[in-house]
This record gives C-alpha cells, sequence and structure tokens, in this order.
C-alpha cells in the first residue's frame, strides 16, 4: 500500500477502497505485524502495510514507533 507523506504540513495520507484517510504524522502508530512478518502503518484508525523503507520515513517524520523485533538472537 501507498503511504505519502506531506512534511511541509505534517500530514500523511493513504487510500483504501476509494477513500482517502489524512492524519497528523505525529498521530500515526508504526507497528508490526507477525503474521505477515512486515511492518504497519496505523493511519485514522486504519491499517496498512508498508515497506521498511517507508515505516522508516514515517518514524523519521515524527510517528511513534511501535514495532517488535521478530528476530530472536542465540
Amino acid at each position: 500500500m501507498t503511504v505519502n507523506i506531506d512534511t511541509a504540513n505534517g500530514t500523511c495520507s493513504t487510500t483504501l477502497e476509494n477513500a482517502t484517510h489524512t492524519c497528523a504524522i505525529k498521530d500515526v502508530r508504526v507497528s508490526t505485524d507477525p503474521a505477515a512478518r512486515m511492518s504497519m502503518a496505523h493511519i485514522s484508525g486504519h491499517s496498512v502495510h508498508v515497506t521498511e523503507d517507508m515505516a522508516e520515513h514515517l518514524i523519521a517524520a515524527g510517528a511513534k514507533d511501535d514495532r517488535k523485533n521478530l528476530v530472536v538472537d542465540d
């Protein structure tokens, strides 16, 4: 899924089922979907899988990082 980041306005948005959902970047939470082994962005009550690159960009822009490491070190 595509997440658009507007750093000038401090917002991000995603389009799901022909509806665009927008919120302040500071209100976005990035978490881990253990089943898919991917990061997810939670935007305006909607969750979307994102690449690790996109997760890093969101976090650098001010989103909350709630990701969990799924790899166990020996």
